[in-house]
């Protein structure tokens, strides 16, 4: 009986690295899609910041011309542009250590007291060439207005 015993486990060697050599490129493959779906998800936190940042900067940047004279608080459209463009420049200073990826402002609209913005993000994958999808690209979308005073008080 002992003899039948020893004689299944000779028979039974080698099967760990065989299920090693199976098991090693699934877990390598599942490795770099972690890694790149990390760094989507990266990119697009990062797109978002950029968009809610540069609506808020445009939203403040009142004109103090027809506040004063109309009583009518609206964006000063040029202003207002070059204070989202700031950001999006400040924003990609802090970031220039991931210079993988681009911030861009695909749309600026700024319509009375009230800005929106629409902020691209682009970057290549590491490993999803392999798969054909070489770059991710992903966009967030932002609105502010512009608030001035007490509303009411409690």
């Amino acid at each position: 009986m002992k003899h039948h015993a020893r004689k299944r486990q000779v028979g039974q060697r080698g099967q760990i690295v065989l299920a090693f050599l199976g098991f090693f490129p699934i877990f390598i493959v599942c490795l770099f899609v972690v890694t790149d779906l990390a760094r989507y998800f990266y990119l697009k936190n990062q797109v978002r910041i950029t968009a809610d940042s540069a609506a808020l900067a445009a939203a403040g940047a009142l004109d103090m011309r027809q506040a004063a004279e109309n009583q009518v608080f609206v964006i000063n459209d040029a202003w207002g542009r070059q204070r989202a463009e700031e950001v999006v420049l400040e924003m990609q200073g802090k970031i220039s250590d991931d210079s993988w990826m681009t911030i861009g402002i695909t749309y600026l609209d700024i319509q009375g007291s009230e800005v929106t913005v629409i902020v691209n993000g682009k970057g290549p994958t590491l490993f999803g060439g392999y798969i054909g999808i070489s770059e991710f690209n992903t966009s967030a979308m932002a609105k502010a207005r512009i608030a001035v005073g007490v509303d009411q008080e409690w």
